[in-house]
């Protein structure tokens, strides 16, 4: 699938903004967006380290942060880490819709940086973090997630919708899978199961222009 054009996702994303700007959500928005604007020297702060610790840049994390109040997730899973930074807009979006992140990391010293990171921003009760082999530890996740993130170990996407489907991701989830333009020859192999699932649709999304997610949606029956 081609990435989208500009204009199609800035629609998309105008429809998800109302979507979690609903009346009775305005007051956790505005507060939401408080609180962000106190975390700005933290964020920068992490920004400056990115090409170091690979984390997204900051329109995908925002783009995070929508999607995850858009569509009210309650459990969130994250694969890598890195420093925190994804896992800081994942959850402030939570803190809106009282939901919480799981988030698996193999290398010790990043999860420790992001164990400090969260607790510097506050929201250390909103993420459970787990140190180790994704693909050993997420079998063993109970779920199930509204939505999955996987930032790490490309070329095994396909590995972890086994682990993840059917059981552990609901009817109206999403996979969202960074890197999917500039990585995408990796990807190949979960692009086509994609392509040929029956139960899901995907679309590829950039933010940056540069590089983006693939993300796919498992359809409700």
């Amino acid at each position: 699938m081609e990435p989208l054009q500009r204009r199609d996702f800035l629609a998309m994303a105008a429809g998800l903004g109302l979507l979690a700007l609903s009346p009775s959500s305005k007051a956790q928005e505005a507060k939401g967006k408080e609180r962000e604007r106190a975390l700005e020297p933290l964020l920068a702060e992490l920004e400056k380290q990115r090409g170091r610790y690979q984390n997204v840049p900051r329109a995908d994390g925002q783009f995070l942060n929508l999607l995850t109040k858009a569509v009210r997730a309650q459990r969130v899973l994250e694969v890598g880490t890195s420093t925190g930074y994804s896992a800081i807009w994942f959850c402030l979006a939570l803190e809106e819709t009282g939901g919480h992140l799981t988030t698996i990391e193999i290398d010790p010293q990043r999860l420790s940086m992001a164990k400090e990171n969260l607790k510097r921003a506050g929201l250390s009760h909103r993420v459970t973090f787990l140190e180790g082999d994704a693909h050993r530890i997420v079998p063993t996740l109970e779920g199930p997630f509204d939505l999955v993130f996987l930032d790490a170990d490309k070329g095994r996407e396909h590995d972890y919708l086994s682990y993840l489907y059917p059981q552990k991701l609901p009817p109206g989830g999403l996979i969202l899978v960074h890197n999917a333009i500039r990585a995408r020859k990796a990807m190949q192999r979960y692009f086509d199961l994609m392509a040929d699932h029956p139960e899901f649709d995907m679309v590829v999304l950039s933010l940056t222009m540069e590089d983006g997610f693939a993300v796919s949606y498992r359809r409700r029956r």
